[in-house]
């Protein structure tokens, strides 16, 4: 199945794992159910399915050319990940954040996303870090390109990579829902905002602090990647 960015096992914006750039974690097997959800948290951290909007199995089914059965089950999972409402008959609705689940959200991968990127820094392969670089590199760029979609798509892929070397797939997990609430929430702002307002700008310095075992350097920058989107997303609320 394809999404607007490609595939869900390639992630859409970079190669997969044959890009000879860099090897990447072993590959995961996931189920139609799992790639629908993934194709769909990306339409949302996009804004692409912007808050209130209604999603029935029927029309997710005949957008994918699936059967009702994987996208009921995808939809059941992101209403419970807490980023759909509703359920059973009544459809699914996408939910809407205000400014103190946000800032819940935020101390939530403040006090889980410091110190687990501090092992990830101890414990982490080597041959995990070419991607981290590159997929970093990119992210700079497309915070200074402005481009709010790019910044959210590969912030996501970029965490969950980090995820992937965790080794704890639960926590890893925990952490990749908040922070597609975190971009359900800011994406609106982000759109009336500047062009440089898109992203935080130092994520290939992070891969590089990872890189070098700089435990405590990753931790630091992590403590400073949650305290400016939490100041980020204040001024952009505060302007509105």
């Amino acid at each position: 199945m394809q999404s607007a960015q490609g595939s869900v096992l390639d992630g859409g914006l970079l190669p997969g794992p044959a890009d000879p750039g860099g090897a990447q974690a072993p590959l995961r097997r996931i189920s139609l159910r799992q790639e629908i959800a993934e194709v769909l948290s990306d339409d949302l951290v996009t804004g692409r399915l912007p808050a209130g909007t209604s999603l029935t199995v029927n029309e997710t089914a005949q957008r994918f050319g699936v059967s009702a059965t994987p996208v009921r089950e995808a939809l059941i999972q992101l209403a419970a990940q807490g980023l759909l409402l509703g359920g059973h008959h009544r459809g699914f609705q996408v939910c809407r954040f205000t400014w103190t689940d946000f800032a819940e959200i935020v101390e939530s991968r403040r006090l889980l996303g410091v110190p687990l990127i501090g092992r990830i820094a101890r414990t982490a392969p080597d041959e995990a870090m070419p991607v981290l670089r590159a997929l970093g590199a990119r992210l700079d760029g497309a915070h200074w390109n402005g481009d709010v979609s790019e910044v959210a798509l590969l912030d996501r892929r970029f965490f969950g990579e980090l995820g992937r070397w965790s080794g704890n797939r639960r926590l890893a997990d925990v952490l990749a829902v908040f922070r597609v609430q975190a971009w359900m929430y800011i994406v609106p702002y982000l759109r009336d905002a500047p062009p440089t307002a898109s992203g935080w700008g130092r994520y290939r310095e992070l891969a590089d602090r990872v890189a070098a075992r700089d435990a405590e350097g990753s931790m630091a920058l992590m403590r400073d990647y949650t305290s400016a989107g939490r100041r980020l997303a204040r001024e952009l609320a505060d302007a509105h």
